[in-house]
């Protein structure tokens, strides 16, 4: 809200009934404007426009101070006094309506000193000020390639990642954690976005309709922003609601290397886009595979979407196919990642040598938990209803199962909340669409539109990656089967980096829901060996030790197919992959006869993919995988682990719901994982929990109650990074290389830089590279990455070859000289007559074994 929102808000009440729908307003009187609009129109109820009167209230107070009344009309659909105080406001009678001021809501802590540190932390969720207050200056890649609003990264984290994404070779895969709001699609956008401009193709993986429709809003604005092509199409996303004429182009397009980037889910790239990116990779048009949400990789393709998982053979496809110099670049990216799932992506989309994890992990700095245990369901109902009434907007209502959903939409509505959406796994594309534009505010395109709703009530799969950056609070009636789950939906709050409010509430029966989704994954040997020889009795054998069965047999146990059981055989063949008793391969899909014209050709494609999904191949990697003694044991083993993790992380939710910890350290704890030798941890944070709360002092002086500072992740060093004077440098560390006077200098550095960037070594540092060379290499250059070393981090730090540029100062400072000590590829740039750091009264050209003049050196290219 801007600082005039109380005038506006007054300003929209004046003017009631006859509120303009085009009103210019800001912030949350842009959604206080669209309710009062809907009160007419019997799409806004009594509760949502008070509900927003009380937070433009509080949010003025908040920032400017002080309690500045609203004066409100009183008369038929509008809230009565009555309601206005059962929102929590004050409305003194006046002669033409109310005089309304608000109060602060938080749910209740149970002891003074905790009840004024929760109020502190709902004001600033009002206050709306941003803790983010680190700079990081853009590298010249970032700003080229995203654009002139790109000036700087959100973190040191997005940096990293972004920069090691960037200089990752063809066939190699980065797993990156970056924590929610600090812009993982962009740190895929820097690298996919160049490598595309004139022919290629990127596919995103996402876990759902909502988060497809979503990126490709963002993508197709950003490309129009840096004013470059889009595809063919226009459009991006392929999703069972896509019309089937634009399915077809895209598939052209991919064909063709001009569809820059696909958006969908696993099941689509292993089904109708299938052979286009096959073809795509064939001829080197392939550029990248993102997987967005790659938790989700372990966890779904666990459970009851195995495409997750199988797209590695469809990985490992693409592989082959393409050119050794053209082979795409994988690129998996989650905001929390355990043990296993980082094992898991590693050992699916990885090979060894050639993956590298960037890990900026760090718990949340902007939510302030609240949780709640209720004895019955009723008052839990009340609790939540006067909590997503009081708490500020826009507001997500969580809960496990859809049919609570439907109830809690119900429900809201009965109450006299209108503006509320509900997004489950029952809808399709189009109401899915109509309910996150309605949410946000915008069209297709992102251009603003008047709100509808200001509640989402939603199940688990409700906002994965979804970019609504001002949510404010997130509440669950619901105890989450896991604290990955709960945390990952908590992560939709506060992505602009300032402060908002979660508050989880546990009611009789929560659970034994959690217990039995915790449980539901595992199945049992004896069930497990049944299916497993029903599937192998029914397989065709491939030849060379291959395998294809159907997911669609049923053991002898059930009567008949159905999706539950192709969702265990699924579980069953998992399993099995991760004892190692099999390993799952990529179908292949038909050949085209000679004599087939291209609509037979078409139809006998469609035919494979309809029935693909229903297909597995297999290829048995131990030969006692049909010994029922050995399979058990295996199996078993596996199980154990599996149910064994499940309930960890149920338990580690449990501790969390006890507040007897901080919830940053549990969290913390959740989110440590070992990597070649050591120990990953995640940085503790927390601005607000149960266990935090009883000690406010601990507050004193910052916003937070634990502040674990900025991750700093390093950059990887690829082998195969760039070095093109790698044969004059030999088993030199570093080279010498001197301008003979500024005049020299300024005509030749640039070219040199430039052709140094275009062979791929683009990591530049030293006070020689000013923002105007730095910004003329990254033009030349373009699309190579030209990386600027601002902060001497890379100087420091990283392994590869790395071009050191000095000014005309006499003395080289302590960074690189300690880096030339280290004897790491350098490549020293500096004055003629530099003296040696360890020789003053030597010319430092003279001390290295490899010395040439910037003329030499250009000419050797």
């Amino acid at each position: 809200m801007e600082a005039d929102g109380w005038a506006e808000a007054q300003e929209l009440w004046k003017t009631w009934p006859d509120v303009p729908a085009d009103l210019p307003v800001s912030g949350i009187c842009g959604r206080l404007r669209d309710a009062l609009v809907g009160l007419n129109g019997k799409t806004a109820g009594w509760r949502d426009v008070a509900a927003l009167t009380r937070q433009v209230l509080l949010e003025n107070e908040a920032r400017h101070g002080g309690s500045w009344p609203l004066a409100v009309p009183d008369g038929r659909g509008l809230p009565s006094r009555r309601q206005w105080e059962q929102l929590g406001c004050e409305a003194l009678s006046t002669a033409d309506g109310f005089s309304v001021t608000a109060r602060v809501w938080y749910p209740p802590t149970g002891a003074v000193a905790s009840d004024d540190a929760a109020a502190t932390e709902v004001q600033e969720v009002y206050a709306g000020r941003s803790d983010r207050t680190m700079t990081h200056l853009a590298d010249p890649f970032w700003s080229r390639g995203l654009g002139k609003d790109f000036r700087q990264y959100t973190s040191l984290g997005q940096r990293q990642a972004a920069r090691t994404v960037v200089t990752a070779p063809p066939g190699s895969t980065t797993i990156v954690c970056l924590p929610t709001g600090q812009g993982k699609t962009e740190v895929a956008w820097a690298a996919v976005l160049p490598a595309t401009r004139q022919r290629g193709v990127a596919v995103v993986v996402v876990p759902t309709v909502v988060l497809a429709m979503d990126m490709e809003r963002r993508l197709r604005g950003l490309v129009t922003s840096l004013g470059e092509s889009q595809s063919p199409s226009g459009c991006y996303s392929y999703t069972s609601g896509t019309p089937e004429d634009v399915k077809q182009a895209i598939r052209r397009d991919i064909r063709d290397g001009r569809q820059r980037v696909v958006i969908a889910a696993p099941e689509a790239v292993l089904t109708g886009l299938s052979q286009a990116l096959d073809d795509a990779a064939r001829q080197g048009y392939l550029t990248h595979l993102i997987i967005d949400e790659a938790h989700l990789v372990e966890q779904w393709g666990n459970e009851f979407r195995p495409e997750f998982q199988a797209m590695s053979g469809q990985r490992r496809s693409w592989l082959a196919l393409a050119p050794t110099s053209r082979q795409p670049v994988t690129v998996a990216m989650s905001a929390t990642l355990t043990e296993q799932q980082i094992q898991t992506l590693k050992e699916l989309f990885g090979q060894p040598g050639r993956t590298e994890l960037v890990w900026a992990s760090q718990t949340r700095r902007e939510p302030s938990y609240f949780v709640d245990r209720f004895t019955t369901a009723q008052d839990r109902n009340a609790a939540v209803l006067h909590a997503v009434s009081n708490l500020p907007r826009p507001l997500v209502l969580y809960t496990s199962l859809k049919a609570d959903a439907r109830r809690w939409a119900r429900q809201l509505r009965e109450a006299g909340l209108l503006r509320v959406a509900e997004v489950t796994g029952d809808l399709n594309d189009v109401q899915r669409r109509a309910a996150v534009m309605g949410w946000r505010g915008e069209d297709r395109d992102g251009r603003p539109v008047p709100t509808e709703h200001d509640v989402v009530v939603g199940t688990s799969a409700f906002g994965l990656g979804l970019d609504m950056s001002n949510v404010r609070s997130v509440v669950h009636a619901c105890l989450p089967e896991t604290i990955d789950r709960y945390y990952q939906e908590v992560g939709r709050s506060g992505r602009d980096g300032r402060p908002s409010v979660v508050y989880l509430t546990i009611a009789p029966g929560d659970d034994a829901t959690a217990v039995k989704l915790n449980r539901d994954i595992v199945i049992s040997v004896k069930k497990g060996w049944d299916r497993w020889r029903t599937m192998y009795r029914s397989a065709r054998d491939l030849g060379d030790g291959r395998y294809e069965t159907s997911l669609d047999t049923f053991p002898s146990h059930l009567l008949d197919e159905s999706e539950q059981n192709r969702q265990w055989n699924v579980r069953t063949l998992n399993l099995m992959a991760r004892a190692r008793l099999i390993t799952r391969e990529e179908p292949q899909p038909p050949t085209r006869r000679a004599d087939e014209s291209e609509p037979e050709w078409q139809t006998h494609l469609d035919q494979y993919f309809a029935a693909l999904d229903a297909r597995v191949v297999f290829k048995l990697r131990d030969g006692e995988a049909n010994d029922e003694s050995y399979w058990g044991q295996a199996f078993e083993a596996q199980r154990t682990l599996v149910g064994r993790q499940q309930t960890a992380a149920l338990d580690q939710l449990r501790a969390l719901v006890r507040g007897d910890r901080c919830v940053g350290d549990i969290l913390g704890d959740y989110y440590r994982t070992p990597w070649r030798g050591g120990v990953l941890s995640t940085a503790v944070n927390c601005r607000g929990c149960p266990q935090c709360r009883q000690h406010p002092d601990d507050r004193s002086g910052t916003a937070l109650y634990r502040d674990g500072g900025e991750p700093h992740p390093a950059v990887a060093q690829w082998h195969e990074s760039g070095d093109p004077l790698a044969v004059a440098r030999g088993a030199r560390q570093w080279v010498s290389i001197w301008w003979r006077d500024p005049v020299s200098r300024d005509d030749l550095l640039p070219e040199l830089l430039s052709q140094y960037a275009r062979r791929g070594l683009g990591v530049l540092a030293g006070p020689g590279v000013t923002a105007a060379l730095a910004s003329r290499v990254q033009r030349d250059a373009w699309p190579k990455p030209v990386i600027v070393d601002h902060d001497d981090d890379l100087t420091d730090s990283f392994s590869g070859p790395l071009v050191w540029v000095a000014d005309d100062s006499a003395a080289l400072p302590s960074v690189i000289r300690a880096r030339l000590q280290d004897r790491v590829p350098t490549y020293l740039i500096h004055p003629r007559d530099l003296a040696d750091p360890e020789r003053p009264h030597v010319v430092l050209r003279h001390t290295c074994d490899a010395s040439l003049s910037l003329e030499t050196a250009l000419g050797a290219l």
